[in-house]
């Protein structure tokens, strides 16, 4: 016979509940008795009946009732309250324990505030309410002596409540910025649901609502003049409007004010792909956020099939797994949701979904195969090349034709940046100046269409999405390779135009995209020890330098700025700097060996070439602390 023993809130046993004697009533029904041990705690008297029972001389209580006063009924003792709305927005929050776990089978036998999940058939395993804790004078002197979570985060919820959910900006701003949200953002990745037709009831859903919209359309042109936290504020910059967003958003999480799991795990994916790390000790939060979204997504069951998920709850987790895919080309990370562990045809539940995102995760599930070839029991000996599909093709097989082309603009630079990382060569052939035939022309090609289209074609008319400054990236390193190991000069010269344009546009960015900072300040110096490299071979052997009498690069009229920054940038003396003709009349003379012995070329190398594989990627945040 196995007797389940009920155990407290740090899994030690209880004592038993075994009362002496069972009341009259509990001893007619032949059931086990409660009924005085619950009188005994409470203060009352052990007797059933509630008044004072008859004694024998040594003490003993007397079980034999008279006959002419006729047992009265036990008294009926209340049960337990449920915790209210108020102690669960407190975070008293119900514990899910899964059917794996063995305390779910002793719990489901001992617990009665226990309930089974019921988001499949069968349930996932048991929630189970947390009652709100009684304090004695023991839990007061313990909670004096040593530390408590619960206090702490007592104090941050008096903090979140005067100082964040104030963080917002005016209404008269944030309709500017709703609007480009839901015409730049939301169609490419709606995170957020009905949430913004259908405001929340709750005041802190609410507001972080609102900071996410604004956090998310800051790094947009036309959001420059609406980067105000207060009404009638000073204008603030996008590096210290989105870093005030994101402490917010962040403290109000972790304070544990959210009622709702589901909207905390579109607040956790959100935050997860908007914010931006301000120093190298928070370039892993992203991925953290990530990590933590998907743990409420399994929590919740989203991956499991069930008639009664609706659309929004599998647009979500399509939201959630494309999430996974971006972090792990962005962050070098591992993906963590398979599809082996999902319980409904993924492909079906990419073709129900609106033409704008239906195409976002096309190109999110050509991501998902390039992964696969950088995972390392992959790694091949040999040149692989993925087949892609042609853009345009899948705007038509998305049905989204009819989407407006600054969108499709932006899911083409993200086509782009997939296609340059669809090929992988042998370990000993990534250095060298001539790839594969298809990995050098398809990377090539991807690259110049990649720049064109930030910079020419779309400037300031795309959705900014992390995606944009992640494919400018990929554009500056397959330049920098060009420059890095051609032999010819006249190709190290295009490289060289391709990489000054492509840090004319990171650095039109690096004021909202910290990896963009990251790469901008590395590639500005790499300028710079090229043109002291090109001034002492030009004072050593005597030729000519072409380089000082080059003009400045020029803006067309129709290659207007992203910000009001881009002037600046035109006016930088590393824009300005010439070819390597200089160098025509020696093919031979590497520029690269005349660098300043100081200079760690081998680090730029390494982030830079780096950059086109998984496997470096994580480390971006060494990159901030040496150049940043």
């Amino acid at each position: 016979m196995v007797r389940f023993v009920e155990s407290d809130a740090t899994g030690l046993p209880l004592k038993r509940k075994q009362v002496a004697q069972a009341c009259a009533r509990c001893r007619r029904r032949k059931k086990r008795c409660f009924h005085n041990f619950d009188a005994r705690s409470n203060g009352l008297d052990s007797s059933s009946e509630g008044v004072a029972r008859p004694t024998s001389g040594d003490g003993e209580v007397t079980s034999r009732a008279s006959a002419d006063h006729p047992t009265p009924p036990p008294p009926q003792f209340e049960s337990l309250p449920e915790p209210t709305a108020s102690l669960a927005r407190e975070g008293n929050a119900a514990r899910f324990v899964g059917d794996l776990s063995p305390e779910a089978i002793l719990m489901e036998a001992t617990s009665l505030c226990s309930t089974r999940d019921v988001s499949v058939r069968g349930g996932l395993g048991i929630w189970q309410s947390r009652a709100a804790p009684q304090l004695t004078k023991s839990n007061n002197a313990l909670a004096v002596t040593f530390p408590s979570r619960n206090a702490v985060q007592d104090m941050l919820k008096a903090y979140v409540r005067s100082h964040c959910l104030a963080c917002c900006p005016p209404p008269s701003d944030y309709a500017v910025l709703r609007r480009i949200y839901l015409e730049k953002l939301d169609p490419i990745f709606p995170i957020l649901g009905g949430h913004l037709l259908n405001s929340p009831k709750d005041e802190v859903e609410e507001k972080v609502l609102q900071q996410i919209v604004s956090l998310a359309a800051a790094p947009d042109p036309e959001a420059t003049r609406h980067l105000r936290l207060k009404p009638n504020g000073a204008l603030l910059s996008r590096h210290d409007f989105c870093t005030s967003l994101s402490n917010s958003i962040q403290t109000i999480v972790d304070a544990g004010l959210f009622t709702d799991r589901v909207f905390l795990t579109r607040a956790l994916a959100a935050l997860s792909l908007y914010m931006q790390p301000s120093c190298p000790d928070e370039a892993d939060v992203p991925a953290l956020l990530n990590g933590r979204a998907i743990h409420q997504t399994h929590t919740l069951g989203l991956q499991m099939a069930s008639d009664t998920n609706s659309q929004a709850t599998r647009t979500l987790f399509c939201c959630i797994w494309a999430l996974d895919r971006i972090n792990g080309a962005f962050y070098g990370r591992a993906c963590l949701i398979h599809e082996r562990d999902i319980g409904w045809n993924l492909s079906e539940c990419i073709a129900v979904q609106d033409p704008p995102f239906r195409l976002f995760l096309m190109v999110i599930e050509l991501l998902d195969k390039v992964i696969g070839l950088y995972r390392p029991g992959n790694r091949q000996e040999r040149d692989i090349i993925i087949e892609l599909p042609i853009f345009e093709q899948m705007i038509l097989d998305a049905g989204a034709a009819r989407v407006s082309s600054g969108c499709l603009a932006s899911l083409e630079i993200f086509y782009h940046s997939v296609a340059i990382l669809s090929s992988q060569s042998p370990s000993e052939n990534r250095s060298t100046a001539l790839p594969a035939p298809a990995t050098n022309s398809r990377r090539s090609l991807a690259a110049d269409r990649i720049t064109s289209i930030v910079g020419q074609e779309y400037p300031g008319q795309l959705s900014y999405l992390p995606i944009i400054p992640y494919g400018v990236s990929l554009s500056l390193s397959v330049s920098y390779r060009k420059m890095r190991h051609s032999n010819v000069p006249m190709y190290r010269s295009r490289g060289k135009q391709a990489f000054i344009a492509n840090t004319s546009l990171l650095k039109l960015l690096d004021d909202t995209f910290w990896t963009a900072k990251t790469i901008v300040a590395m590639a500005e110096q790499v300028l710079q020890e090229m043109d002291k490299a090109v001034a002492s071979i030009t004072q050593e052997t005597g030729l000519a330098d072409t380089s000082k009498r080059t003009e400045p690069m020029t803006r067309g009229p129709d290659e207007l700025p992203l910000s009001g920054t881009g002037d600046d940038i035109l006016d930088d003396p590393s824009r300005s700097t010439g070819d390597f003709s200089v160098l025509e009349a020696v093919p031979d003379l590497n520029i690269f060996d005349h660098f300043d012995p100081t200079f760690d070329l081998g680090a730029v190398d390494t982030a830079l070439e780096g950059n086109l594989d998984f496997g470096t990627s994580s480390n971006w945040f060494d990159w901030q602390q040496l150049w940043g």
